[in-house]
């Protein structure tokens, strides 16, 4: 009975969730037809990308950022670039002042001081690795969002090669508001976590967000959510 709860929790939660995880992946088909058709300078996806993810970022849904990452030596001109853009609603480096739609300035001189080497992040690593969707958090993004933040990654292929990831920011706020009416409702006590098991939102206050869900008793009976790539699943928590 208390699997049969989760299993609906789950099937419920996908019909909110999924269409995040569709439109990141639709990015991803989009980008990888664009470089078949020999789109390659750093300018030319600039600017498909910005196309590509303004809508989604002009919404009021959980994404506050978003964009194409590039593999370094992918772009000759430029062997590292970050085509990455961040939301009106995103408040990155804005200290309180009103937002717009503008692009995430990165510095991509591996010679400068202030560079970051992209590849060492988990949400690099983890969809590289995979060669499919991985989601990272949630944690403080003090580089594109300055908020708790799960960060869905899916990698770019070109002729079988990793071309780079393409991805959004998701506000784990923003993404209570949509799960918890559905937790709320919940008979069941029950958690939302990720692949590595961290926690998204519970029916118990006392699993905050980002925390490992081993530290709260037992956890068990995973099931996956409908339509997000394996990378969220719901549990009873007891």
């Amino acid at each position: 009975m208390i699997a049969a709860g989760i299993r609906e929790i789950a099937a419920v939660l996908g019909t909110s969730l999924a269409p995040v995880f569709a439109q990141v992946n639709d990015w991803r088909l989009r980008l990888e037809a664009a470089f078949a058709e020999g789109v390659g300078s750093s300018g030319e996806i600039d600017e498909i990308v910005q196309w590509l993810v303004a809508a989604a970022l002009a919404e009021s849904g959980p994404t506050l950022g978003a964009g194409f990452v590039a593999a370094p030596g992918f772009l000759e001109e430029t062997p590292w670039h970050m085509a990455w853009w961040l939301s009106a609603a995103n408040g990155a480096g804005l200290a309180g002042r009103p937002g717009t739609l503008r692009r995430l300035e990165a510095v991509e001189n591996p010679a400068d001081e202030a560079f970051l080497d992209y590849t060492r992040l988990e949400w690099w690593r983890g969809a590289v690795k995979l060669r499919d969707a991985y989601l990272t958090g949630p944690y403080i993004d003090y580089l594109c969002t300055d908020e708790l933040t799960l960060t869905l990654t899916v990698p770019v292929k070109v002729d079988g090669a990793i071309a780079g990831v393409v991805g959004a920011d998701l506000s784990v706020a923003r993404l209570e508001r949509l799960t918890d009416g559905v937790l709320s409702r919940s008979s069941v006590p029950a958690v939302l976590g990720t692949a590595a098991g961290r926690v998204v939102a519970a029916t118990d206050m006392a699993l905050e967000p980002g925390m490992p869900a081993s530290r709260y008793g037992r956890v068990g009976g995973w099931h996956p959510v409908p339509g997000c790539g394996g990378t969220l699943s719901v549990a009873r928590a007891s």
